[in-house]
C-alpha cells in the first residue's frame, strides 16, 4: 500500500502536466485559427478594394434608348449599317461560266433530244472532261479505293 501512495502524487503531477500541455496546445491552435482568419479577412478586404465598383450614377444615360432599340425603330446610323453587312462575299460562278462547260452543253443537248436517260448518255457523260483540268491540290484521296 505504501508504494501505491508514493506513486499517486507523481501520477497526479504527470497528469496535471499533460492536461496543461493539452490546454496550451488548444490555446495555440485557437490562436493560430484566429490569426489565419484575420489574414484571410485582410486578403479579402484587399481584393474587395481592387474590384470595387467605381461607377457614378447617370440617370440620363440609364433612361436613354439603347442601340438595340434604335436599330429596331429604324434610327440607324451609317456605322451600324456597315456592321450589318455580311462578313464574307459569296464567290460563285456566273451564267457565262456555267454555260461554257462542255459537259453541261452536252447534257442540255441530250435533255432537249430526250436522250439523257439512255445508255449512250450514261456512257458518254463520264468521258467528257472539263474545259480546264482540275488543280492537283484540290484532288481528294479520301474516297479512293
Amino acid at each position: 500500500m505504501l508504494s501505491v501512495t508514493r506513486i499517486r502524487p507523481e501520477r497526479v503531477k504527470y497528469r496535471q502536466e499533460l492536461l496543461e500541455k493539452r490546454l496550451l496546445e488548444r490555446k495555440k491552435l485557437v490562436l493560430q485559427e484566429v490569426q489565419e482568419e484575420e489574414e484571410r479577412e485582410r486578403r479579402l478586404e484587399a481584393l474587395r478594394k481592387q474590384v470595387a465598383v467605381a461607377v457614378q450614377s447617370d440617370p440620363v444615360r440609364m433612361m436613354s434608348e439603347t442601340l438595340a432599340w434604335k436599330a429596331k425603330t429604324g434610327a440607324e446610323s451609317e456605322e451600324e449599317f456597315i456592321l450589318q453587312k455580311p462578313l464574307f462575299t459569296l464567290t460563285t460562278y456566273n451564267e457565262q461560266q456555267i454555260i461554257s462547260d462542255p459537259r453541261l452543253r452536252f447534257e442540255l443537248a441530250l435533255r432537249e433530244a430526250g436522250l439523257h436517260k439512255t445508255q449512250y448518255a450514261k456512257e458518254m457523260l463520264p468521258k467528257i472532261g472539263p474545259q480546264k483540268p482540275p488543280r492537283k491540290d484540290t484532288e481528294s484521296t479520301a474516297f479512293k479505293v
